[in-house]
């Protein structure tokens, strides 16, 4: 993939869209991309590895996935080439363990930037890492206000379904215990 195609995928994803207007910039990160392709079915991410690396799908579709208490997975979300869909941002962050496990569900193909290169980047090209680590900022605040709204209707519901269900065996209020019999 030639570094032409590579500034031209860039400017349609988010995390790059304030540096649209800036060739040489954008040139810039383009040097620090690689190119990497998996099958359908391979494990791009798994959850609580650590991670170093920002994925930008370019082509393919993947599901991001979480495990339950119990060991069972679950979908989050499916995310699809045309979507300019990316993943992995935080571990350009911090040093931290996956979140969730991210899997190829068709052949795919990824631009990948690594923490070591971006940090360089941002070290020679401090407005450029500034840019970036908003957006990533940014992307962070939605996702953290939508986490926030979920809690809220997840324990809403909790206690809806406890109120219907008559409350929980051996709930105190303000008068003490409260017995189930007369």
């Amino acid at each position: 993939m030639n570094e032409q195609t590579i500034i031209e995928r860039l400017k349609r994803v988010s995390l790059f869209r304030g540096l649209a207007d800036d060739p040489e910039r954008l040139a810039a990160l383009a040097r620090i991309v690689s190119w990497r392709q998996c099958r359908a079915g391979d494990q791009v991410i798994r959850e609580a590895e650590e991670g170093s690396e920002l994925y930008i799908l370019n082509k393919g579709v993947v599901n991001v996935v979480k495990r339950t208490l119990a060991e069972e997975t679950y979908t989050i979300v499916t995310l699809r080439e045309d979507e300019t869909a990316f993943f992995g941002e935080l571990a350009l962050m911090d040093r931290e363990v996956r979140s969730a496990s991210v899997v190829a569900t068709s052949d795919c193909e990824f631009l990948v930037i690594t923490r070591e290169d971006f940090l360089r980047l941002g070290n020679e090209d401090p407005w450029l890492g500034l840019q970036v680590t908003r957006a990533i900022g940014e992307v962070l605040s939605r996702r953290l206000r939508k986490t926030s709204e979920d809690m809220v209707m997840l324990f809403e519901a909790l206690v809806g379904q406890v109120a219907e269900s008559g409350g929980l065996e051996g709930e105190t209020g303000p008068e003490g215990p409260r017995s189930g019999g007369a």
